[in-house]
């Protein structure tokens, strides 16, 4: 079986090892998602927190879980492209924007 092609902004299912089955969006760039056996990835949540670490988005991105959701910046990690289930939808050019800054600052790069 194929793995899934991930591109960045996109909102997929990701099975989890530590908390089963959680929308997340992938951030790590489309050339190495094609040639990696991983991606890295931006669980989605319903808590909102400090606005520096969780950007808010929009229904669009096919989230339907909670009535608000938030892209928490500090649980980014890798994930095997085989735990990417099924894809959601994809952010706004300006949700896409928004993460690359505050990835940015919470690592100071």
């Amino acid at each position: 079986m194929s793995l899934p092609e991930p591109f960045r902004g996109e909102v997929w299912d990701v099975d989890f090892d530590e908390f089963g089955m959680h929308p997340a969006v992938v951030l790590s760039i489309n050339a190495l998602n094609a040639r990696l056996g991983h991606v890295a990835v931006i669980p989605v949540t319903g808590t909102r927190g400090p606005e520096q670490t969780h950007v808010p988005l929009t229904r669009d991105a096919g989230l339907t879980r909670y009535d608000e959701s938030y892209a928490d910046i500090t649980a980014v990690q890798p994930v095997g492209r085989s735990r990417l289930l099924t894809r959601r939808g994809l952010l706004t050019k300006a949700e896409i924007d928004r993460l690359g800054r505050q990835i940015s600052t919470y690592l100071g790069l």
